[in-house]
């Protein structure tokens, strides 16, 4: 072969073997979009097992347990032992997987306080009240420090009991000492041993009655009354068998449902809690189990659906994008090659064999980065998510090589004017256009009627968004000429031959293309988008933890009095205090008939002022002990009753609007809301809150408040901050994940659009430097095609500008429509969308500083080239 000769692997690889700018691009976005595909779907099911742990770890142990209780005037046949065994046949017959998270069952009967009679009883000490108890399993937990162990009772003499040091210490019990007290029948009790707990922090005791202290009610009225759990023997409940309250209870891992999948543990937890569990072979005693975790588990895992959804929202407008951009990018490399190609298809190289080898170079170019990307994403994600989305990510990789071959013109010796022959868009191009709009006029109809589902992922709430996103862009192309028009009308009639050169190009060439527009649009719609929807989500959190505590300082615990109420709102800081108590259950009557609810007490105008401006407030201008009583029922009794209220406990009654829930206070679903005066006139009972609501004055710091309130009431208390249960609900893996995930959505899509607008100017260069070559021939100032330059892109930014704005705003109330957004409040009703407007305009400012620095970009990347080097081209 001559040396002269350059044979087609040689000016092939010559060619194609250089890098370019447009290759580059290529293989940088096949990476990221690999990356995105295969480490996401990874990340979201390791965000819904840290969501799954941080929900199980806020539960208290007996929250979190499987437990049940029912009262029973007989054990069944084979004691206490027999129900022991009863609970591990029943937990060997639930599927394997929950064997790993529910240890084996514990159980423990015990009698109603048993008031016990002394001889002598000093002035100093407290009545007494024991609560005879039994375990299997209690000597395994308890440690001797005086005495023996009760030993089987005969059925005569005194029955043997054992209490904990502080209980005996409490009820002045010396060891060996005999009281009196009342079962089946008037029974001589003895204390032959005092115990301690071998491990005292362990859950177990936390389910059983007063077993390790004895608790003293003392009202100030009478003699204080201390009430102790008192051990026997098993085989003495079997001789006295006495009527008692069966507890059972499986303790739950709390850890360990971070390393199950939800999807399966959580159907089966539900249907353990609600089938009643048999306590022996014939049925005749069933105990209903409940745990939190259920609750807890449903809650992650509502989060994390939504969450998912959210994100696939938000993911696939720039994945889109993403391909549209390397299908840009495919056609930038086949325009700068097209001299070469059209020199190959001369020496007769046919079509087929040009578009294979441009495929050929598209699968070198996007198959080897994808499967090094899937493998990265694989590797830093530890969560599994199956093999689906690693093959798809490596199949993206495949979109440069149909890109590029698609990309080869019919006709490469064909020669037109680009810059003067309208672009003439084929029927079936228009007909896939229609069609898209279509679809998603459909879509987004369906998914409105429809509403919100609940449960996994729906493929309508990610595929009406996408189409939305696609029909708007075409839409948005087809209308961006027409402004463009009056705009060189506008030109005609004005001095300068800039604005009339740039917008008659911008009219006969415009450069915004599909891809450009969807670009920029999803730049400035996933800003808005994000905005709101973290807006939204933000504002859930206040709102569930609004649910959660009730006022802005929540104490619970002991019973607090009037005095102490007025103690509390003398505190500097506090604008208003409220006590609720939960009272008994009396008869309500309606249009539909008459049911049992549960009564809560308080001071309506306290309550009222207490949860100003919450959502979901108690309701002002409620009186108290007016006749009739005015009450605030419940939303689920008012439609037991067929409508509202209209007597209580045989007292007439006027119901006002109802109430979903009570903030800070959970309770039947059946409940109604009285005055404290109301209830004493209703029951007779003094009102004694154990619930007390603070609201704090503006700019108070809640830490003082809840010492001093510490120095005011006596025993243990829980206190709940909402500003602290606010937080902990920001902070929940879930809703960290998606604040990341929404902000990293926008920093990608500002990245495209950039993207975007080089690629168009590298499109459009060639056109656009004959024009302004030959303007400065005739005397035009660099500066001046520089403007000529800028009518190609600002008005793609205007247009990406209103129309990103509008489905900004649409794919918020889509989300809102077809996604399950209460795990984000606490639940209740679909929360409706709400609008930060510093964190819209911020991310809106962020998104059109980057667009316009890209314009810049833009402007000055795409100056025309030499003069002598345009017009060396000759004619086309």
């Amino acid at each position: 072969m001559s040396p002269d000769r350059v044979s087609l692997l040689r000016l092939l690889r010559r060619r194609f073997g250089v890098p370019r700018g447009a290759a580059t691009v290529i293989i940088v976005l096949a990476a990221m979009t690999a990356l995105l595909v295969s480490a996401s779907p990874r990340l979201l099911v390791q965000v819904t097992r840290e969501e799954v742990a941080h929900q199980a770890g806020q539960l208290a142990p007996t929250t979190r347990d499987l437990t049940g209780s029912v009262v029973s005037t007989f054990i069944p046949d084979g004691g206490v032992s027999g129900l022991e065994r009863a609970l591990a046949t029943a937990r060997e017959q639930w599927p394997p997987l929950v064997h790993g998270l529910v240890g084996e069952g514990q159980v423990a009967v015990y009698t109603v306080p048993l008031r016990v009679a002394p001889e002598a009883l000093p002035p100093t000490s407290p009545d007494t009240d024991i609560q005879l108890l039994v375990e299997p399993d209690a000597q395994e937990h308890l440690e001797i420090v005086g005495g023996t162990w009760p030993r089987e009772w005969s059925g005569s003499g005194p029955i043997g009991i054992a209490l904990t040091e502080d209980a005996a210490a409490t009820m002045e019990w010396p060891l060996g000492q005999r009281r009196s007290i009342t079962a089946t029948d008037v029974v001589e009790v003895q204390l032959t041993a005092i115990v301690r707990p071998t491990e005292p922090d362990d859950p177990r005791w936390l389910h059983l009655p007063t077993a390790l202290t004895a608790s003293v009610f003392d009202d100030g009225n009478r003699r204080p009354v201390a009430t102790s759990a008192a051990w026997v023997n098993p085989a003495t409940w079997e001789v006295l068998d006495p009527p008692g309250t069966i507890v059972a209870w499986y303790p739950v891992d709390g850890a360990a449902p971070e390393g199950l999948d939800v999807a399966q543990v959580l159907p089966a937890m539900r249907a353990i809690v609600t089938s009643p569990l048999s306590l022996d072979p014939a049925g005749s005693v069933r105990v209903s189990l409940e745990s939190g975790l259920v609750t807890a588990l449903g809650v992650a895992v509502g989060r994390t659906e939504a969450t998912r959804a959210i994100l696939t929202v938000a993911a696939v407008g720039p994945i889109v994008v993403a391909f549209s951009l390397e299908v840009l990018a495919a056609a930038l490399m086949v325009r700068r090659r097209r001299p070469q190609l059209a020199l190959l298809s001369a020496r007769g190289t046919p079509s087929a064999q040009l578009r294979r080898l441009l495929a050929l170079e598209g699968l070198l170019l996007g198959v080897p980065v994808s499967v090094i990307a899937a493998a990265v994403g694989v590797a830093v994600t530890p969560a599994d998510a199956g093999w689906l989305p690693v093959l798809v990510a490596v199949l993206a990789g495949t979109v440069p090589a149909a890109a590029l071959a698609l990309a080869l013109p019919r006709d490469l010796l064909a020669v037109r004017r680009e810059d003067l022959d309208h672009r003439r868009r084929s029927l079936s191009m228009a007909a896939t256009q229609i069609l898209v709009v279509v679809l998603a006029a459909v879509a987004v109809t369906v998914l409105l009627v429809r509403g919100a589902g609940e449960g996994t992922l729906d493929p309508l709430a990610v595929a009406a968004p996408l189409l939305l996103t696609v029909a708007l862009a075409l839409v948005v192309v087809r209308l961006h000429p027409i402004p463009l028009a009056l705009a060189l009308r506008l030109q005609r009639r004005r001095r300068g031959v800039t604005g009339l050169v740039g917008a008659a190009r911008a009219v006969r060439e415009p450069v915004a293309g599909t891809a450009a527009v969807l670009a920029m649009l999803v730049a400035v719609a996933i800003a808005v988008f994000s905005s709101i929807v973290l807006a939204t989500v933000d504002r859930g959190a206040v709102v569930a933890a609004q649910r959660a505590v009730g006022a802005d300082i929540q104490i619970s615990g002991p019973y607090v009095d009037a005095d102490r109420l007025d103690e509390i709102r003398g505190i500097e800081g506090v604008a208003a205090v409220a006590g609720l108590l939960r009272g008994d259950y009396l008869p309500v009557v309606g249009p539909g008939g008459r049911i049992t609810a549960e009564v809560i007490a308080t001071d309506p105008t306290a309550l009222s002022a207490v949860q100003q401006g919450m959502v979901g407030a108690f309701p002002a201008g409620i009186a108290d002990a007016a006749l009739p009583l005015d009450v605030v029922p419940s939303t689920s009794l008012e439609v037991q009753l067929g409508g509202t209220v209209s007597d209580i406990a045989g007292t007439p009654a006027v119901g006002a609007e109802p109430l979903e829930q009570i903030l800070g206070l959970t309770v039947s679903p059946e409940f109604v809301v009285v005055g404290a005066d109301a209830y004493t006139s209703l029951t007779g009972k003094g009102f004694f809150p154990r619930t007390v609501l603070i609201d704090l004055a503006p700019g108070s710091d809640a830490a003082p408040v809840v010492e001093r309130i510490g120095q005011i009431i006596d025993g243990a208390y829980s206190v709940s901050l909402l500003d602290a249960s606010t937080d902990e609900i920001r902070s929940s893996p879930a809703v960290t994940a998606l604040r990341i995930a929404l902000l990293s959505a926008v920093v990608i899509a500002i990245a495209l659009s950039a993207v975007a607008l080089l690629l168009v100017a590298g499109v459009t260069r060639d056109a656009r430097s004959r024009v302004i070559a030959l303007l400065r021939t005739m005397g035009m100032s660099r500066r001046a095609t520089r403007g000529i330059v800028a009518w190609d892109f600002v008005p793609l930014g205007v247009t990406a500008l209103v129309g990103g704005g509008v489905l900004g705003i649409l794919l918020p109330l889509l989300i809102v429509f077809s996604i399950d957004l209460r795990p984000f409040t606490g639940g209740g009703d679909q929360p409706s969308l709400f609008v930060d407007p510093v964190l819209s305009a911020t991310l809106v400012a962020i998104v059109l500083a980057a667009l316009a620095l890209a314009v810049v970009g833009g402007v000055l990347g795409a100056r025309a080239t030499s003069m002598a080097a345009v017009l060396r081209t000759g004619e086309d």
